[in-house]
């Protein structure tokens, strides 16, 4: 049984009232794409590309296409998100993404260690208000037992537009525990990586007409 008292992503499961397309899609074929935690096997055949909060799923459709051969996951318990993303699916007719549709903590604790080849964190929640802090899915617990489960040399990349955001992640990045297990190889201060290795999303966009994201790219020691 999972452990809901251990969550690290809050908020709503659904921002307005899902259509009847959208129910239709969830209630006929998210359990055809849909990983379950206590069925995962103990090895992979092929790379495994991680998304913590792949929002409409726009880049997770983007690495699946780039990267035919990997399976790509995706986790995220918004469900507006999820529908998008089966929709796209199934007009691209993509066979290797893989959905969890809950708190990526709990997969991730059931993946077997070092598999995952590239992991992505692009523009999470970044609750702003101080007491919410904790709330935020990018701390030093999460962020080892995500390299727990990458493989040696994988490639973490992480994006925020928020600059508090990106404060709390520079500072988390600099502590002893993080660089023992992480090496930084893209700073906040270099270009964004071309839309080839990242699409620019529509939240993205929506971003930049306000401040420019920042891309922080890490490599596992």
């Amino acid at each position: 049984m999972e452990d809901r008292k251990n969550r690290t992503i809050y908020g709503r499961r659904q921002a307005r009232p899902l259509k009847e397309t959208q129910k239709h899609l969830l209630e006929n074929f998210l359990h055809t794409i849909k990983i379950h935690p206590g069925k995962i096997p103990e090895t992979f055949p092929g790379d495994v590309i991680f998304e913590i909060g792949f929002g409409s799923g726009e880049n997770l459709i983007h690495q699946a296409q780039i990267s035919p051969k990997a399976l790509c996951i995706g986790c995220e318990p918004f469900m507006n998100g999820v529908a998008a993303l089966i929709s796209k699916i199934m007009e691209l007719n993509i066979e290797n993404i893989a959905v969890y549709d809950d708190d990526a903590k709990f997969l991730l604790e059931a993946l077997p260690y070092q598999v995952i080849s590239k992991a992505f964190i692009l523009f999470p929640d970044p609750w702003p208000k101080k007491r919410h802090h904790k709330r935020r899915v990018v701390n030093l617990e999460n962020l080892l037992l995500l390299h727990s489960k990458m493989k040696k040399d994988a490639e973490l990349i992480i994006a925020t537009d928020h600059p508090g955001y990106l404060d709390w992640i520079l500072e988390i990045s600099s502590r002893e525990n993080f660089i023992k297990h992480f090496k930084i190889t893209h700073t906040h201060e270099m270009p964004r990586p071309s839309e080839a290795e990242i699409p620019v999303t529509r939240y993205e966009k929506k971003a930049l007409e306000n401040r420019p994201g920042a891309f922080l790219k890490f490599k596992v020691i």
